[in-house]
Formats: structure tokens, C-alpha cells, sequence
């Protein structure tokens, strides 16, 4: 039996603020789900200290077969709840030195015992020979580093910071700068695609080549095809929207995503050509600085108050709905380590226009419109491709539903395993 010590920080960040369920947090949640259904596989659950107290709840609520990662000796139970009650007892009463100090001491004394080499679980001991680290995000933690025999696989993602300037403050902080600080030859590396494989073994000539492996990211099986009328008209009025037809976008307003340029040359498309039954939805940016930026930057204001709406954070539950029933989706990003919201689209038979750089071509294939992510006149063509040409975009529809087939987070899960095993002998 393998036992995989899980990383999930950034399942318990999502589930306390809805800003971070990013492609990471799904990344997370659907390894996790998915290594939870094989029999070969045991998993415990850890997290930085800091939020350890919201592991059971998230365990209980999504993961019930999988265990907590603390020794479960009794001495060590009592200890590690005594560590938590402090820490509670310490954070109503911050402003006293002392109590800052016992704060102190409460995370030590809980990564302490989350740092100890073997655990007694079921009467079975779970050691390093038997056990890898799992992290989908960043860099094991000092006490699992020190643990040369312990295995550590991290997900590698993108270079972003490297790549583009206004990221390069993200290179030595945060969880990126921790990630590139640490990353080691002697660890392994799962890289979300080729795009991404290549950039770091370039920007990091320390790491192995062999030790990196590409293995692609999935759409949840909930996102599929729905094209019941009555579920768009509750969808719709549940977010405020129109009742016309739509092209939908989803990302947030980092520059990388391009969104400025993509709304622009949308109400340029539609000025152009006089469309009146179209309408931009937008779900996920920040509405307010979005809309005074665009306004700013057209000549008629009253062209985006018309044309481009704001749906925001949309629950997982209708996010397939919306998908499935535009008439497009529009992701042309500077820059993506993989691009899950076209294969997500495709997956629902959305038609997809998207950039034709980085990961994104590895993802979308022939199966969609790809362009400049910096050229105005290719936006357009491509709107207008898709508005005036029927039969191209139902064409685009059917190879997307063909395309998303080669995706499944069981295969993704399934090529890891099979990486973990022919790297170790359990």
C-alpha cells in the first residue's frame, strides 16, 4: 500500500475564500478526489499549522476515506489539540508580548509533531519507505525536506514570473518564491505540460530533465453538455443577466489574461457590424476598476453598459450551464502553464478563441480558434468567423466535445501513480 502524504492547503484556503478557488485549488480538490478511489493508494491530509484546525471539517465535508496526518498516540492527541487551544487563546489577545511568544510556540509544537518521521496508524506503521510527500501547489516543508528518504513530488505549474516583468516581484516571495528557492534535483516534478516542462527545466538548468514528467490537467466530469432551457433562464436570473444570446469569459483581471483587449475588440466587433442580439458575459473579474478602465479607453460608453455583463463568482453548479450554452468562450492569455477554462468549455461543446502561445495550443488542438493574444485585427476576425459562420462554429463544437475526451483527471491520477511506482518499490 502506498500512503501519500497530501498537501492540501489550498483545498482548505478555498473552502474559506471563494477568491481562491483558482485553477489550483480544482487542480488540488480533483487529484485528491481522484487518488481517494483506488485501493492501492492510502492518503493523510496535511496542511501548513496554521490551518490544521480546518482539516477534519474539509475531511468530513469531501474526504472521509482519508486520515489526518499527526501521530495518533494519545500523548501526542492531547498535545496537539493543547497546541491549538493556545493558538485560539492566543489570537483574541495579540497585542501582549508574551502572547505573541506562546503563538510562536503553538505552530512550533504542532509542526513538530506533524514533523515526526513514523506514525502509528490501524496498527500499521507508515514510514518514509512506504510513503511519499504530495504537494499540487509548492515546496515541501522544512521537515519533510530534512527527510532525505522520503520522496517529495510537487506539481509545477508556470514560469510566469520569469516570463513576464509585472510578475517578477513573485520570484522571491510568496508561494511561487518558495517553490523555485527549493526546487531539487534529487525530488520529482509533475509539469502540467510541455510549455511548461521546457520553461523550467530553461530557467532551472539544477533540475533533472528525467525527473520532471508531463502529465495534463482535466475538466471535472460536471462539466458537460446542458442545453435545458429552463436551467439557463434560473441560471441567468439567478447572476442578473439578459435573456440574449451570449459569448462568456472567465478569469480574473491580471494583465496575462488579456481580458481589456478581448472586451474591446468585442464592442469594436459589434459596432462594426451592427450586432444587436450579442451580449460579453464575464465571470470572475474585479467589475468595478474593470469597467472604468474599458470606459476609459472607448468612445461610447453606452456600447459596453449595453453589451458586456458582470456575473462574477459563479457557483460550480451553474458555471456548466453557462459554458455550455454560449455561443462561444473567449481565453486569449499572454501566457497559460495549461489553460483549464478552454478544455472546460470544449468539454460542455462551447466553441473556444484562444491564444496561440505557451500550453494552449497542447490543450485546445485544432478544435478551436487560435490567434495573436496582442493582435487587435485577429480578435475580430475571429468574432466574426464564429457570429457569420454557422456551420464552422458547430464544426469547432463537435471537434472541442472530441478533444476534451483525451483529458480525465483518472487518467492524470492514474499516469502519476504509475510514475510514483516505477520511481519506488512498495
Amino acid at each position: 500500500m502506498l500512503n501519500i502524504i497530501y498537501d492540501a492547503t489550498q483545498i482548505v484556503s478555498g473552502e474559506t475564500d471563494n477568491n481562491s478557488r483558482c485553477g489550483i485549488y480544482v487542480t488540488s480538490f480533483n487529484i485528491l478526489n481522484e487518488l481517494l478511489k483506488r485501493d492501492d493508494v492510502s492518503v493523510l491530509l496535511w496542511t501548513t499549522s496554521n490551518k490544521s484546525y480546518l482539516v477534519e471539517s474539509l475531511r468530513l465535508k469531501y474526504f472521509p476515506k482519508a486520515k489526518n496526518y499527526y501521530n495518533e498516540r494519545k500523548i501526542s492527541k492531547l498535545l496537539f489539540k493543547l497546541a491549538l487551544n493556545i493558538k485560539d487563546v492566543a489570537k483574541r489577545k495579540q497585542k501582549h508580548f508574551f502572547i505573541r511568544k506562546v503563538i510562536w510556540l503553538a505552530f512550533f509544537v504542532v509542526d513538530f509533531l506533524n514533523s515526526c518521521a513514523s506514525y502509528q496508524r490501524n496498527g500499521s506503521l507508515v514510514n518514509d519507505e512506504n510513503t511519499v510527500f504530495f504537494s499540487p501547489l509548492t515546496a515541501a516543508p522544512w521537515y519533510f525536506e530534512r527527510r532525505k528518504s522520503l520522496k517529495k513530488y510537487i506539481v509545477l505549474y508556470d514560469v510566469i514570473p520569469y516570463k513576464l516583468q509585472s510578475y517578477n516581484s513573485q520570484i522571491k516571495s510568496g508561494w511561487f518564491g518558495n517553490l523555485v528557492k527549493k526546487l531539487n534535483p534529487s525530488d520529482y516534478y509533475f509539469s502540467i505540460s510541455q510549455a511548461t516542462k521546457k520553461d523550467f527545466c530553461d530557467e532551472f538548468p539544477r533540475l533533472k530533465e528525467e525527473n520532471v514528467w508531463v502529465v495534463y490537467l482535466a475538466a471535472s466530469n460536471s462539466f458537460k453538455q446542458n442545453e435545458d432551457v429552463e436551467a439557463v433562464r434560473r441560471v441567468k436570473a439567478k447572476y442578473k443577466l439578459p435573456s440574449n444570446k451570449y459569448i462568456f469569459s472567465l478569469c480574473t483581471l491580471e494583465p496575462r489574461k488579456n481580458l481589456i483587449r478581448a472586451v474591446k475588440t468585442f464592442l469594436e466587433f459589434v459596432q462594426k457590424n451592427r450586432i444587436n442580439d450579442l451580449v460579453w458575459i464575464m465571470g470572475g473579474a474585479q467589475w468595478n476598476r474593470f469597467s472604468e478602465i474599458i470606459k476609459n479607453e472607448i468612445s461610447n460608453a453606452e456600447l459596453f453598459d449595453e453589451h458586456v455583463f458582470y456575473a462574477g463568482y459563479i457557483d460550480d453548479g451553474d458555471l456548466p450551464i453557462l459554458y455550455a450554452n454560449a455561443e462561444w468562450f473567449v481565453y486569449t492569455s499572454q501566457y497559460e502553464g495549461f489553460g483549464l477554462p478552454p478544455l472546460e468549455a470544449m468539454q460542455c461543446g462551447c466553441p473556444v478563441i484562444t491564444s496561440n502561445n505557451s500550453s494552449l495550443p497542447e490543450v485546445v488542438g485544432d478544435a478551436g480558434v487560435m490567434i495573436d493574444w496582442d493582435s487587435d485585427e485577429q480578435h475580430i476576425d475571429a468574432y466574426e468567423k464564429y457570429y457569420f459562420n454557422n456551420d464552422f462554429r458547430e464544426e469547432c463544437r463537435r471537434k472541442g466535445l472530441e478533444r476534451a475526451k483525451m483529458f480525465s483527471w483518472e487518467k492524470t491520477v492514474n499516469k502519476m501513480i504509475d510514475i510514483i511506482g516505477g520511481c519506488d518499490s512498495f
